[in-house]
């Protein structure tokens, strides 16, 4: 019986196309042809997306804006696909090049592995004023790599941002990407601590400080309970999640960041850059 994950194994060897095709036989017989056809086209952009890394180089070094990340230990996924094509979190790391003064500090909210955390690091007079946050069990061992190997210097923080609860209890996505408090990822749950953007400045006494913020939806929260914390960012690089939080409540944000005084200063699909007006 095909199964829901490891779908391109069935493709890796011709000697197995027999018991494969016997399999997709008894499936068919057992589930029917709605559940045939849906199954058979994941097995299809399994074997095509696992066929494309493989062909990029699934091991590979890749030089992201002149730090480095390593990619065999990785999971053969979308992410790794991007990571190869060099497409992977590009409207940030531009926004920062481009936009992010290096006497700033920085809050980053959502670290993933690194990619824009070790690229922002660089460019800063004082590294160690960086703080990032990651609850994923499952990156944050990549995330302290890549910060290593690329001899960076920024803190990492394994809580949450959340309210009202001093803790949350989540079930994070083994593929990274798009891990989130509103979905269940498919990992045994795990509870952090809570933290707020007010409580990080009041703890590392940041003053000038430039926000960048990728974490799936709650976003929402974030601008809706600290609007008058979030007033005194110079920089905000802002993904929004409209699939997650809908569009009503991407305006809402918008425009509250208009009214606290922010102008945009490029948007490129969902990634919104601001910055204080003077």
């Amino acid at each position: 019986m095909l199964e829901n994950r490891g779908y391109a194994r069935y493709f890796r060897r011709p000697g197995k196309m027999v018991t494969t095709l016997f399999s997709a036989y008894r499936f068919l017989r057992f589930h029917g042809p709605k559940k045939f056809v849906t199954t058979a086209i994941r097995v299809l952009a399994a074997f095509s997306l696992e066929t494309k890394i493989r062909i990029r180089g699934a091991s590979r070094i890749v030089e992201l804006d002149h730090c480095r990340f390593a990619l065999a230990e990785l999971p053969n996924t979308s992410m790794k696909l991007e990571l190869l094509s060099g497409r992977y979190e590009k409207p940030e790391r531009e926004a920062v090049l481009h936009y992010l003064q290096p006497h700033w500090s920085v809050i980053e909210l959502g670290g993933c592995i690194g990619v824009v955390s070790c690229i922002t690091n660089k460019l800063l007079e004082n590294p160690a004023n960086h703080l990032v946050l990651e609850v994923n069990p499952l990156v944050l061992p990549f995330l302290k790599s890549n910060r290593d190997a690329n001899g960076c210097d920024f803190q990492i923080m394994d809580k949450a941002l959340a309210y009202d609860s001093e803790t949350v209890t989540f079930e994070p996505w083994s593929d990274f990407w798009g891990n989130s408090l509103y979905h269940a990822g498919g990992q045994p749950p795990v509870t952090v601590k809570t933290t707020t953007l007010a409580s990080l400045l009041q703890e590392r006494h940041f003053d000038n400080f430039a926000l960048i913020c990728d974490i799936e939806g709650q976003e929402y929260e974030l601008i809706s309970r600290e609007p008058e914390t979030i007033r005194k960012a110079e920089l905000i690089v802002l993904e929004v999640h409209p699939h997650i939080i809908g569009k009503e409540k991407v305006e809402f944000l918008l425009s509250t960041l208009k009214d606290l005084g922010f102008g945009i200063l490029s948007h490129s699909k969902n990634v919104i850059s601001f910055r204080k007006s003077a």
